[in-house]
């Protein structure tokens, strides 16, 4: 039996050197500027269907960090491994050739990033694998060296891909990060190292809550965060169906809860009525309000009417009890004057409180006002 040719099957060297078309941009190109397919759907010439350039340029963002969701769906589409940790080591090996770029810099370097992942799955460990074959493996190396831990990391580091659904009840849905952008004030809150999708929603959650909280000090502020950040953990852990992870999640979740004042036992009836009960709050709550409007009530002019006759009858009373003649009511006046000529001679009237005097210039209608009934003085003669 004549044994099978080395080169069976495969595409003939003057053919490697042709022309291909690709499906992307349209343009018609040199095999080489595509890369190299192993997988059966693309055996007539073993090149995937789009070029270099445009397998790049459609995985990446506008600042030029790798859009790691758009990536995963080019790699299913021309049937190339996604693998999570080879991104890593992308990233790794970028930063140690370029040791003068900063750490935070070197996510949008994006199209230099995905030129070594290209190169990594082209080695022999996995060049003959497919899409399916990363998915198998959970899109993270099992037979690598790296730890339990560290592939926990870097799966947790990168997307959250989901396997592809094999009928509509496997079907999963994800959240939008639109044009979310993570900002040095969410990296400053929540701390660094987490994916755009994780910062989304960790910074929903806190916006959510913190309508609802008290954020009085920087302390309260952390402690929500910190919250934030072990539930959103929890919730990830869920969804993946990892109940152990999810339970560690959730403990850590519950103890910074207790610690913020989070949960609903520890919330005092004040908190459940949303009341003001001292002049503080209302301080505070209107300090922490917008746009207020000036429109608080104020009086135009010191109430000089009945409150003056009070006082008069007041002095009066006093007077009874020692024994003292009944007053008038411009001797009322007159002390008063007196009295404030003694303070402005004294401590003079830098502020000008005793300016426009109203009192002054109301007293012949006040005096009017408290005018006594003839039998004031003779009393009731029952």
């Amino acid at each position: 039996m004549p044994s099978k040719k080395r080169n069976a099957g495969k595409v003939p060297a003057n053919k490697q050197k042709g022309q291909k078309v690709c499906t992307c941009c349209h343009k018609e190109k040199k095999l080489t500027d595509f890369y190299i397919s192993k997988s059966p759907l693309f055996s007539v010439d073993e090149r995937v269907p789009i070029c270099k350039e445009c397998t790049i340029s459609s995985s990446l963002n506008e600042d030029g960090s790798i859009n790691e969701l758009e990536l995963n769906k080019l790699l299913r589409k021309i049937d190339k491994p996604y693998y999570k940790d080879l991104l890593e080591s992308a990233r790794k090996q970028f930063k140690k050739e370029h040791s003068y770029i900063n750490e935070e810099e070197i996510s949008f370097h994006g199209r230099e990033l995905l030129q070594i992942y290209f190169k990594l799955i082209a080695m022999r460990q996995d060049r003959d694998k497919s899409y399916d074959d990363s998915e198998r493996d959970g899109f993270v190396h099992k037979t690598s060296n790296t730890s339990k831990s560290e592939k926990q990391k870097i799966a947790q580091k990168y997307a959250d891909i989901s396997s592809t659904p094999k009928n509509k009840e496997d079907v999963k849905h994800y959240t939008d990060i639109g044009d979310f952008e993570v900002t040095d004030d969410i990296r400053e809150l929540f701390g660094d190292g987490y994916s755009t999708l994780e910062y989304k929603k960790m910074y929903d959650k806190y916006e959510k809550l913190k309508k609802n909280y008290s954020l009085q000090t920087n302390l309260h502020q952390e402690a929500l965060a910190t919250y934030v950040r072990f539930k959103v953990k929890e919730e990830e852990a869920t969804a993946k169906g990892d109940v152990d992870e999810a339970k560690k999640w959730y403990d850590a979740a519950q103890n910074a809860a207790e610690k913020a004042k989070l949960t609903p036992r520890q919330l005092t009836q004040s908190d459940l009525q949303g009341g003001i009960n001292s002049f503080s709050e209302i301080f505070r709550a209107v300090e922490q309000a917008v746009d207020i409007i000036p429109i608080l009530p104020r009086f135009k002019t010191r109430p000089n009417d009945a409150l003056d006759f009070i006082i008069w009858c007041y002095i009066d009373y006093v007077r009874d009890l020692q024994g003292l003649p009944h007053c008038t009511y411009e001797e009322v006046y007159s002390f008063y004057d007196k009295r404030k000529a003694e303070y402005i001679a004294q401590y003079g009237d830098p502020y000008g409180i005793f300016n426009d005097d109203v009192s002054e210039k109301l007293r012949p209608n006040i005096k009017q006002f408290i005018t006594l009934p003839k039998d004031y003085e003779d009393g009731d003669d029952d």
